[in-house]
């Protein structure tokens, strides 16, 4: 019925098919860690002035501000506001009353309670769920 060839190929097959693709993980690690961190940018002067620094902070984290930033910060901006909705806090800790506009080139206007009093932040990553009775996908942004 089957003769040696047909037998080989066909296991040849059954190998190949069966067999787990390689994955370079040092690549995966580097998608994975930028996908886990929420990344902000901050100026100590209104509307972008220098000087400026991005921060790297783990979602569902409370980060404090390092000291040269501590109370100094005039613009801020969540960098990536599709996956992580942030919130800046007066004091240390995610302590004190909390700002959640997430883009803000310049803390001096409104009640500008927040101007030079940002001494921590905390940002979540966001959730989306499909909604019912309904097209398309509605956002949620859930504390962690």
């Amino acid at each position: 019925m089957f003769n040696l060839k047909t037998t080989i190929l066909i296991a040849m097959g059954v190998l190949s098919a069966t067999a787990a693709p390689t994955v370079d993980t040092s690549s995966d690690s580097i998608i994975t860690a930028r996908q886990n961190t929420a990344f902000v940018f901050a100026c100590q002067n209104a509307h972008w002035g220098n000087p400026c620094q991005t921060f790297r902070s783990n979602p569902g984290s409370c980060f404090n501000v390092p000291g040269s930033y501590n109370d100094r910060i005039s613009s801020i901006r969540n960098l990536d506001k599709s996956r992580f909705h942030c919130v800046w806090y007066e004091h240390s800790n995610c302590g004190g009353r909390s700002y959640g506009n997430q883009e803000d080139a310049n803390l001096h206007d409104g009640d500008g309670f927040f101007s030079d009093r940002i001494s921590s932040w905390r940002c979540n990553t966001r959730q989306f769920r499909t909604a019912t009775g309904g097209s398309g996908a509605v956002e949620v942004a859930e504390q962690q």
